[in-house]
Order: structure tokens, then C-alpha cells, then sequence
């Protein structure tokens, strides 16, 4: 009988330590992001969110760091993101499109980017860019910066249910610099990385089949 009781006993112990051991595998799962919908093909990019610096986008900024005709950060970002969007084969909105229904709206979060298409009536998918920190580091001469260290959030938004389709989440890293770039093009060369960068996760866009017998 203590035998039996024994083996119902280590069944049980058993049968809980791997109850718990699922439960604790489940729990550590990163979480699996979708890939992007093959019907998402039209995109508008919204003025990047740059925090801190949403209300002096007219200015440039940077430093030393000078970009051509008064660009701002978000102006290259956007600018950068178009290029790779149309790389990857997505008929992407041209901006001035965009500013002229937008009434060139910033918005703060991937639900604003939303309501902001919706309410221009621009039938597209929203690309919403959130600059978290763009923080040139000086080299050790003191003179001129050596790299940008760089963290964003880049997210595309189905304007009609607010739902999030697809995203990057890209932390503080440095993006350096050399000799060759810092002329006053520095900004340009960071941006054009860093996009790169988060849009080799998107895979290319597949070509519409042309209907049988057409």
C-alpha cells in the first residue's frame, strides 16, 4: 500500500514540475511578430515624431552636424524611409501629397498617425517614425562628432482599425562616422543607415498578377 501511495505521489510530483515547466516555457516566449500583410502596397510617411523637438521642425538641428537646405532630422528620416519603401516595390505617397491633405500634421503616436490619414482620406497605410534619441558623440578631439547614437520606433498603422501592422523597434546604438561624411552631410549619412537598417526586415513587395488572358 506505501508503495502505491509512493508512485501516486511521484505521478503527481511529476506531472506538476512539468505543468510548471510549460507554463514557465510559455512565459519566456518572445513575443512573434507577424510579418506584413501582403494587401498592405500604398504607404504615407508622416513628419517623424522627434521628442522634444516637434515644435521647432522648421529649424535645423544637430549641432555642427548641418544638413543641406535646413533639413531637419525628420526631414532626412522620412526622406530615407520613402527610398527604402520604394526599393522594397510599395508605391509610397508623394509627400507633398501627403502635407497638402495632412495639413502637414506631426503626429505623437502610432494612433494619431492613424487618425491623421483617416481624416485626410488618403486610402494608404501610415508609416509613423518615432525618434527616441539622436545624440552626436564627440570624438576625442573634441571637435566634431564621431558617430550619432541613435533609438527609434518605426510602425505602420491600418489607418481605418488603428491596428498595428508591422514593427521595428530599434534601440540605442551608435551609428559611426568618418572622415569622408563630416561635411555637413553627417545627419544624411546616419539617417540613410539607420533606414537601411530597419527596412531589411520588410521583405519586398510582391508585383500584383496581372488578370489571365490580358
Amino acid at each position: 500500500m506505501d508503495k502505491v501511495n509512493r508512485s501516486i505521489s511521484i505521478s503527481f510530483m511529476i506531472t506538476i514540475a512539468l505543468v510548471s515547466a510549460l507554463l514557465g516555457a510559455v512565459g519566456c516566449t518572445p513575443p512573434v511578430v507577424t510579418p506584413l500583410m501582403q494587401t498592405v502596397r500604398r504607404i504615407a510617411v508622416l513628419p517623424p515624431y522627434e521628442r522634444g523637438t516637434a515644435e521647432t521642425r522648421d529649424s535645423s538641428t544637430g549641432g555642427d552636424l548641418l544638413l543641406p537646405l535646413k533639413m531637419t532630422v525628420g526631414d532626412v528620416l522620412a526622406q530615407q524611409a520613402r527610398a527604402r519603401l520604394v526599393e522594397k516595390g510599395f508605391d509610397v505617397i508623394e509627400p507633398s501629397v501627403v502635407k497638402l491633405a495632412t495639413k502637414d500634421r506631426t503626429p505623437t503616436n502610432p494612433q494619431t498617425a492613424a487618425q491623421i490619414i483617416e481624416e485626410a482620406h488618403l486610402d494608404a497605410t501610415v508609416l509613423y517614425i518615432e525618434v527616441r534619441r539622436w545624440e552626436p558623440t564627440p570624438s576625442d578631439r573634441g571637435m566634431k562628432a564621431d558617430g550619432v547614437i541613435v533609438a527609434l520606433d518605426v510602425t505602420m498603422v491600418d489607418p481605418k482599425t488603428g491596428a498595428i501592422l508591422w514593427q521595428v523597434h530599434r534601440p540605442s546604438r551608435p551609428v559611426p562616422l568618418y572622415g569622408v561624411v563630416l561635411t555637413g552631410h553627417a545627419n544624411v549619412f546616419v539617417a540613410e543607415t539607420v533606414m537601411r537598417e530597419v527596412f531589411a526586415r520588410l521583405g519586398s513587395k510582391q508585383p500584383l498578377e496581372s488578370p489571365k488572358g490580358k
